[in-house]
């Protein structure tokens, strides 16, 4: 992106989870907790590849008008088998299925998330200089809770949460919906994201611009616009 890409944008949509927020201390950090407490030691250097390989596969299906975040019967579900799938690729070989369950409700409750640190004052700034600010985000309907309780809620002109839509990113309906909404032409908004296929290639799809938030060099190969810091946006932007 350039300065005059920077001045023509009117909106900028951002993700909410490891985009925004992010569970304490970390995803990693959390869930090793968790298992530990169950007597099984996680080897965290094999969750990238892991969580990568099953959610790319999930992407692929939301695409095709898959949701599981609008029903919280089929969100349960999904993600007890997203952990039980997740835990046999760690080699977790329990079958009562205790620990799935726990780690669905450990990340279903609100507490045990936080903001990043460069997330409030990078808001702020891009909001002083006059950018119109959205949430495009996968998420169940209790983000709408967390967003209030880490006072982000403020920020957004608007909020497009999968959990009250039929979409899911990256079908390109969901971004409709909240240019729609925002009264926006796609060539004057972008999105902010940390997921190639989610956030950049979706937006890309509904002819929006994208940017993607890669803090931790998980995609060292990708070939499109892409930052390690959510305040970099400010650079961009100038």
């Amino acid at each position: 992106m350039d300065n005059k890409m920077g001045k023509s944008v009117e909106m900028i949509f951002f993700d909410a989870g490891e985009t925004l927020i992010h569970p304490v201390p970390s995803f990693a950090g959390l869930l090793s907790s968790i298992c530990e407490a169950y007597g099984f030691q996680v080897d965290v250097t094999l969750l990238p590849d892991l969580t990568r390989a099953l959610m790319a596969d999930v992407e692929e299906r939301q695409k095709m008008g898959f949701t599981f975040t609008n029903n919280p019967q089929g969100s349960r579900r999904f993600w007890i088998d997203f952990y039980e799938e997740l835990l046999r690729g760690l080699g977790y070989d329990g079958e009562d299925g205790m620990l799935p369950e726990e780690l669905y409700h450990t990340f279903s409750d609100p507490s045990h998330y936080d903001l990043y640190d460069d997330v409030s004052e990078t808001l702020e700034e891009l909001r002083k200089r006059g950018f119109r600010l959205g949430l495009i985000s996968n998420f169940e309907v209790w983000l709408e809770d967390l967003l209030q309780m880490l006072e982000l809620d403020g920020f957004f002109e608007l909020k497009v949460i999968s959990g009250r839509e039929k979409f899911e990113k990256p079908h390109p309906k969901i971004f409709e919906i909240a240019l729609k909404r925002g009264g926006v032409e796609p060539h004057l908004a972008i999105h902010v994201g940390d997921s190639p296929i989610s956030d950049f290639e979706g937006a890309r799809q509904a002819g929006m611009g994208a940017i993607l938030l890669d803090r931790w060099e998980r995609f060292p190969h990708f070939e499109g616009l892409k930052i390690k810091t959510l305040a970099e946006m400010l650079s961009l932007l100038e």
